[in-house]
């Protein structure tokens, strides 16, 4: 089971909409479940108005997610968990970091954003957790300076970030009211997150398994 962990204690930086959008990529790959551990219920409401389907499949009532993911290894075991953090809170996000084969830390390209970022970066340096940040909602017309001065910014204290940014799209938000993903409504959207996918898939197996044969 590779438990992936789409956290940033920075709100507003569209988690749960790229929760979404990587978890039903990844069921067709395999078994998913999405752990909500956002009070707000974000995930949860767009689960159910997708129609409460088995894959991906979701937990909730879990307040901490050493607890859910103990939980799903004994009784439900998935192929891949996503854990939809919450915002603000550094004890529920440092709970589920020590959990996660990966850590995806989504944020816009913004200075601010990238300052606000910092106490998930630093978080995961601290456990030594894999982490992968993704440029995400991203303007078009900003793509090119923004975007490449925050690549840069993060590149210049070696921290990872995807080769794949998420551009602001109206499909993704769209999608979201009706139970939908971006990339279910747009191919654009569709070839932006199977890229994703595919980074986040390799860096995570990666790190599972380098986690299995430590000592």
């Amino acid at each position: 089971m590779v438990v992936i962990g789409v956290l940033n204690s920075k709100g507003g930086v569209g988690k749960s909409t790229l929760t979404a959008a990587l978890a039903v990529r990844a069921s067709r790959d395999g078994s998913v479940c999405v752990v909500d551990l956002d009070s707000q219920g974000s995930y949860s409401d767009w689960y159910g108005r997708r129609g409460s389907p088995d894959n991906p499949a979701l937990l909730t009532g879990e307040d901490r997610a050493s607890d859910a993911v103990e939980a799903l290894q004994l009784n439900a075991p998935y192929e891949f968990v996503f854990l939809d953090g919450p915002p603000g809170s550094l004890v529920v996000t440092e709970d589920a970091i020590k959990v996660c084969d990966l850590v995806v830390i989504p944020m816009r390209a913004s200075g601010l954003d990238l300052m606000a970022s910092q106490d998930c970066i630093r978080l995961c340096q601290q456990s030594g957790a894999a982490f992968l940040c993704v440029l995400n909602d991203v303007n078009a017309r900003d793509a090119k300076s923004l975007g490449e001065n925050a690549r840069n910014t993060l590149l210049t204290y070696k921290i990872p970030i995807a080769k794949t940014a998420v551009a602001h799209r109206v499909p993704y938000i769209n999608a979201m009211t009706s139970g939908k993903t971006g990339p279910e409504r747009d191919k654009a959207s569709a070839a932006e997150i199977d890229a994703l996918w595919d980074e986040v898939r390799s860096a995570a197996v990666a790190a599972a398994a380098a986690k299995e044969g430590s000592p």
